[in-house]
């Protein structure tokens, strides 16, 4: 009678202490539940975890942004990092290499939520998404400014950071409106160049520059210059018959490290200092950094605007 009132007292310990595990397991299994979010990228509808927090960044300009909200990225392409984003060249965020020749392997090992990329890792989309889920974010085009907000968007749903997005576009949007009242208010026209290996070429309208003349109210000085990724080439010629009321300067050796002529020695010739351009003291060498390399991002589109509103 004993033994058994034992063994029937034993198997309620046994199956209470199943139960008790049982409930453990599926509490344990409950917090490992990934929130997901479906948000639009330049790809059409992908699903995303909400507030991952291992993330690998392929994007300057996405990278800006979520430096600015202090959001964290675990792993960055450290090769032409923009001096405004040098903080990720410390060795607590891992090297995956640069933004066109990235190390597969490294971002695998260091198992990430999710990866943000943009345009020059499209062609590796696939294969990044068999790694985590792939954000396809990265360059505007000519739509600088709107592509910022909707990206920016994009990032604030999924890390819960709407408000302070309202907030900072709010602070850009008055910045913008008081250039291009000033810039409309004067009929200003301008001229975009980019000196790269001791030649000069020019952009338009139409290009990744648009800010300037879209939002800023700049007018094209030349509004016949093809769209082109590497720009229209030009001569010294052109610039003296052009005069464009400001000549906004992008030097490219600035970036690549190259040892070429810097580019104020070679627009600043003696034919283009007999144009108004160069008399006026309109001749402004932007921040190539933030306009050519960083993207678009926060810090970026700052030091654009500032490049603007001190030329004025």
């Amino acid at each position: 009678m004993k033994k058994r009132r034992l063994l029937s007292l034993l198997g309620v310990v046994v199956l209470a202490t199943g139960l008790f595990a049982g409930c453990s397991s599926s509490n344990t299994t409950s917090t490992k539940t990934t929130e997901t979010i479906t948000v639009t990228d330049r790809n059409g509808e992908v699903e995303v975890p909400k507030n991952p927090e291992r993330v690998v960044v392929l994007d300057y300009g996405s990278l800006d942004i979520m430096d600015d909200l202090g959001i964290e990225a675990i792993g960055v392409p450290k090769s032409n990092l923009p001096e405004y984003l040098s903080e990720y060249k410390n060795e607590k965020y891992t090297d995956i290499g640069g933004v066109k020749e990235f190390n597969f392997e490294t971002i695998n090992s260091i198992e990430p939520d999710l990866i943000i990329i943009e345009g020059r890792q499209a062609e590796s989309y696939d294969e990044l998404s068999k790694i985590a889920p792939t954000l396809y974010l990265g360059s505007t085009g000519s739509d600088y400014y709107n592509g910022l907000k909707d990206n920016a968007e994009i990032l604030g749903k999924i890390f819960d950071k709407e408000k302070e997005l309202a907030d900072k576009f709010s602070s850009f949007d008055s910045r913008i409106n008081t250039i291009n009242e000033k810039v409309k208010s004067e009929n200003l026209n301008a001229l975009v160049s980019m000196v790269s290996d001791g030649s000069m070429s020019v952009y338009g309208s139409g290009s990744r520059y648009n800010l300037i003349f879209n939002e800023l109210g700049f007018t094209p000085t030349d509004d016949s210059i093809q769209v082109s990724n590497h720009g229209q080439s030009i001569s010294n010629e052109y610039l003296a018959e052009k005069n464009p009321g400001y000549l906004f300067v992008l030097d490219k050796g600035q970036i690549t490290g190259s040892n070429a002529q810097p580019a104020k020695e070679i627009v600043e010739n003696e034919l283009v200092k007999t144009t108004d351009t160069y008399k006026n003291g309109n001749i402004v060498y932007l921040d190539t950094q933030a306009w050519y390399v960083g993207g678009a991002g926060f810090k970026a589109l700052d030091k654009m605007l500032s490049d603007i509103e001190n030329a004025l």
